[in-house]
C-alpha cells in the first residue's frame, strides 16, 4: 500500500453533474405527468377519496416493485390460518 494521500482518498459517484441533473428532472418529469393523469381522471370521475388513494398506493407499490414480496407475505400468512 502506498502511503501517498492522493491514492488512498475515496472517489465519489461516477456520474457526471449533467447526467445526475438529467435523471433527477427525469424523475420530477415523470411524477409529474402521474400527477396530472391522476387528476385528471378523477375530475372527471367521481370517486371517493379512499378508492383514490387505493389506487395512488396501488401503483406507488407497483413502481418500486414491491408488488411481488407483498403478495408472498401475504400468501404466506393466508397459508398458515
Amino acid at each position: 500500500m502506498s502511503n501517498n494521500p492522493e491514492t488512498n482518498r475515496m472517489k465519489g459517484h461516477s456520474l457526471p453533474r449533467g447526467r445526475t441533473g438529467a435523471v433527477v428532472a427525469l424523475a420530477v418529469l415523470l411524477i409529474a405527468g402521474h400527477g396530472v393523469i391522476l387528476y385528471y381522471a378523477s375530475s372527471h370521475l367521481a370517486l371517493s377519496a379512499g378508492l383514490v388513494s387505493g389506487v395512488i398506493l396501488l401503483i406507488v407499490i407497483k413502481h418500486l416493485g414491491l408488488l411481488g414480496p407483498a403478495y408472498a407475505l401475504f400468501r404466506r400468512r393466508w397459508l398458515k390460518r
